[in-house]
């Protein structure tokens, strides 16, 4: 009796290990966050499923720096899987910047940049080199340990013409340094 007893709290045991480290029902759902914005998607980067599967991009150990254009190179195969805060000795798969380069054919009255990551660091958002945007991962309610989150960042107006976000890691002590993407959507409501 008592091996039997061992071995169903065994399976047990491996059953909740397994639910917990593979979360099958939540890679299901295309949209963990139901304030998902509503308007024209000017551009989308991956699904929202709490994984970092969708960016494939691998090493960018001699380009820290990523750069796109949306509608030419800016894609989930070429996108940096995460980010980092650069500090010395440190050398990963991911990048210390990205620019993401896109252009509007008319003015928006309302852009939201939606960011779904993990991590509990703070991503600095910068619009067009004069817009400075904090998100931290309280915001997001993302931590580390592959906890995922997601922030609707309101951007205010957009005229006609070329645009630029550029995000990085800040320096804010909080976390180890690194996060990965999971999803990245900008929004004209």
């Amino acid at each position: 009796m008592k091996a039997r007893t061992l071995v169903s709290i065994l399976i047990l045991v491996l059953a909740v290990l397994m639910i917990t480290i593979f979360p099958w029902s939540s890679a299901q759902s295309e949209d963990y966050d139901n304030k998902r914005p509503k308007g024209e998607v000017i551009f989308k980067l991956g699904q929202e499923d709490k994984s970092e599967y969708d960016f494939t991009a691998r090493s960018f150990k001699d380009n820290p720096e990523y750069t796109c254009h949306v509608g030419v190179d800016c894609s989930t195969e070429t996108f940096p899987p995460g980010m980092y805060r650069l500090f010395p000795g440190y050398v990963n798969r991911d990048v210390k910047c990205v620019t993401i380069i896109f252009d509007l054919k008319r003015h928006y009255k309302e852009v939201v940049l939606r960011l779904a990551r993990s991590g509990s660091e703070t991503t600095v958002v910068v619009i067009d080199g004069t817009q400075t945007y904090h998100v931290t991962g309280e915001m997001l309610g993302s931590r580390e340990g592959n906890i995922f989150g997601v922030y609707n960042l309101s951007l205010g107006s957009f005229d006609k013409g070329t645009h630029t976000i550029v995000m990085t890691v800040a320096d804010d002590g909080i976390g180890n340094g690194t996060y990965g993407w999971d999803a990245l959507a900008l929004i004209a409501k």
